[in-house]
């Protein structure tokens, strides 16, 4: 299986524990690559309370950032072993 696939069944299972885990891709020109390099997000929203508005606001928490496909299904990985160990206690 492809590292894109292992990202999607991954998120899928986090989501099915109640963790809503966001994949986020941006795109960008390397001139010393000569190429596209896609980066990605590892986003889940959080609530939080804004003093200059004095109102409950929603944003997203950046887990990690990385252009590496590995190194973000190992951190999907991670997160979905400490849900799994959390809803197990």
């Amino acid at each position: 299986m492809n590292l894109k696939g292992r990202m999607k069944k991954l998120q899928t299972a986090i989501v099915k524990t109640g963790l809503v885990i966001k994949i986020n891709t941006n795109q960008f020109y390397s001139d010393d690559q000569k190429r596209m390099i896609t980066s990605y997000r590892i986003c889940t929203p959080i609530t939080y309370f804004s003093k200059r508005y004095q109102e409950w606001k929603t944003t997203d928490y950046e887990i990690l950032k990385s252009c590496s496909m590995i190194d973000i299904v190992f951190c999907l990985l991670d997160i979905y072993k400490a849900v799994n160990a959390w809803q197990k206690d």
